[in-house]
């Protein structure tokens, strides 16, 4: 589990606590957010990507096209992550219980949103998808330049998940109308209904496969926002 060295600076936003300063500075919370051990190694692991695909060179139209590729497709691929993989229900399987490590996690930040510690993605999870990622690119990249601009863009939109999702479980207070609506969709999805507004960087993904209401006061206030469904604790 990611967690934070206390300190007097960073103490209201302790990572075991729901305490946390009111309207803290963006440059507060972000030295807070590279505290945690899988931020931090993925923003290392982003910029030693950037460096080694600037130092590889040979730069065609198609570094252009698959980050905007890649950039497109993440509203659907958050999505289905959260759809079937951090929303999966405890089952029985063949006669075995089956309960995803990533998915008893997600139920644990549900029932404590404000807890920092359980916003991040689990290393076990990080660290299977990055391995399949790499697997996936190796081998559909026709060339190794490629290869190293699918591993780049694919390591800098996972950072750019963690930031927006940490950021929105602060009290940092959105000031554009991007974050904005990153920031009410969210905690719509924590606090009145856990079945809509599943995207996190876009809700592009909810609008195209319809968990995107077009007027939220209209939706039912869910009784299992905390719990996704799953009394037994996690």
């Amino acid at each position: 589990m990611n967690r934070a060295k206390k300190s007097p600076q960073t103490s209201s936003l302790d990572p075991h606590s729901s305490r946390q300063e009111p309207n803290p500075s963006l440059l507060k919370v972000f030295l807070v957010f590279i505290r945690y051990s899988s931020p931090a190694l993925l923003i290392l692991l982003t910029t030693t990507a950037l460096v080694v695909r600037l130092a590889l060179g040979h730069f065609t139209f198609w570094d252009l096209v698959l980050p905007a590729a890649i950039i497109a497709v993440q509203p659907f691929v958050e999505w289905l992550i959260h759809t079937f993989i951090l929303h999966f229900k405890p089952r029985t399987i063949l006669g075995l219980k089956v309960d995803l490590h990533a998915a008893r996690l997600h139920r644990a930040h549900h029932r404590t949103p404000w807890q920092l510690g359980l916003i991040f993605i689990p290393k076990l999870t990080g660290v299977i998808g990055l391995a399949i990622a790499a697997v996936g690119w190796y081998l559909v990249a026709p060339t190794p330049y490629l290869f190293a601009t699918a591993m780049c863009s694919t390591l800098a939109v996972t950072l750019a998940y963690e930031w927006i999702h940490y950021l929105t479980h602060t009290n940092y207070l959105p000031k554009t109308e991007f974050y904005r609506k990153r920031w009410r969709y969210h905690r719509l999805h924590h606090f009145k209904n856990e079945n809509y507004w599943l995207g996190v960087t876009s809700n592009l993904g909810d609008r195209v496969l319809g968990t995107f209401p077009k007027d939220p006061k209209k939706v039912e206030k869910s009784k299992t926002t905390r719990t996704l469904g799953v009394d037994v604790p996690a």
